[in-house]
């Protein structure tokens, strides 16, 4: 499997070679990289590096999100996590391009059913998907990270048995507290 992290990759793109192989085309901010393997290889396996799946991070997404059609992944990176959302389908391998969240600037309208996508450091990709969809699938990406942060840094919840033993505990030990 490709040993090398996710972690500066932009864009997965599929392409085919001169034999007809698909393999990914991987857009960093230094350059480019080819691996013979497809973004969702690439993805799944970036996943369980850190402890999930493609099929993990799927159902996720779907919780979370409350949808059930074309939904980012997160890969769960400490200290923040890492989203990637799709142009399309997952199952459409051939032509489904992978962002990094974090690596996307813009989405601007070109043609009819294309769109081009600013990076961050302003290279511009495009891709044959209409501005509307990608922008949709581009904000269904930012509320998915940002429900991420929130609950990364604020989530915890504790239920009402678990408030009144920690103000149980919290009695008991005021004596240390206070001296």
């Amino acid at each position: 499997m490709y040993r090398n992290s996710l972690y500066d990759a932009c864009v997965l793109k599929p392409e085919f070679d001169q034999l007809n192989n698909l393999y990914t085309h991987i857009i960093t901010p230094s350059g480019y990289k080819k691996v013979p393997f497809t973004p969702m290889q690439l993805l799944d396996g970036e996943l369980k590096q850190h402890g999930s799946s493609l099929k993990g991070a799927k159902e996720a997404a779907k919780a979370v999100l409350n949808s059930n059609s074309i939904n980012p992944l997160m890969i769960p990176r400490f200290p923040l996590v890492q989203i990637w959302f799709p142009t399309e389908a997952m199952r459409n391998t051939e032509k489904c391009m992978y962002f990094a969240l974090h690596h996307v600037h813009d989405i601007e309208p070109y043609m009819e059913n294309h769109s081009i996508v600013v990076l961050t450091h302003n290279e511009r990709v495009k891709v044959p998907v209409s501005h509307s969809r990608l922008n949709k699938q581009w904000t269904k990406a930012k509320s998915y990270y940002a429900t991420a942060l929130l609950k990364q840094f604020y989530g915890h919840q504790y239920s009402n048995t678990e408030q009144q033993i920690m103000l149980k505990c919290a009695e008991l030990n005021e004596q240390y507290v206070i001296n």
